[in-house]
């Protein structure tokens, strides 16, 4: 089934869209990673104060809240790899698509003119017939 331009330009809005919306998904995850290395910071400086550090039910609890921290920080990261692959396939997609339709449209030009040349040379030859 042959597709016109306009399918293909629909079809690549779409991906458009897709595409925007990977990215945001991207930067999303971007800010939550920094804002657990900043937290892990922060416990990590408090752990490593000289008062606190005497005190063994704080160390316990931002221990286990640094291992939490650290478990958060490999999901996101798991999941930012992902939709860093799918964004680039997004990517490479819109790419696709997007050659795909600018020969449709040259194609379709082609066609066009093709058919204005036929008509002409058809109106010229029953005039001078």
């Amino acid at each position: 089934m042959a597709r016109t331009s306009h399918d293909i330009e629909r079809i690549f809005k779409l991906q458009k869209q897709i595409h925007v919306l990977s990215s945001w998904l991207l930067q999303k995850l971007d800010g939550q990673a920094t804002e657990l290395a900043d937290k892990e910071q922060r416990i990590l400086l408090a752990l490593s104060n000289g008062d606190l550090a005497r005190h063994d039910l704080f160390i316990a609890r931002a221990a286990d809240r640094l291992k939490s921290i650290l478990a958060e920080l490999g999901e996101l990261t798991e999941a930012r790899d992902k939709v860093q692959t799918e964004y680039i396939r997004q990517r490479m997609m819109l790419k696709v698509m997007e050659q795909r339709l600018a020969k449709m449209r040259g194609d379709e030009q082609r066609k066009a003119e093709d058919r204005e040349l036929t008509d002409l040379l058809e109106h010229h030859l029953r005039r001078s017939a």
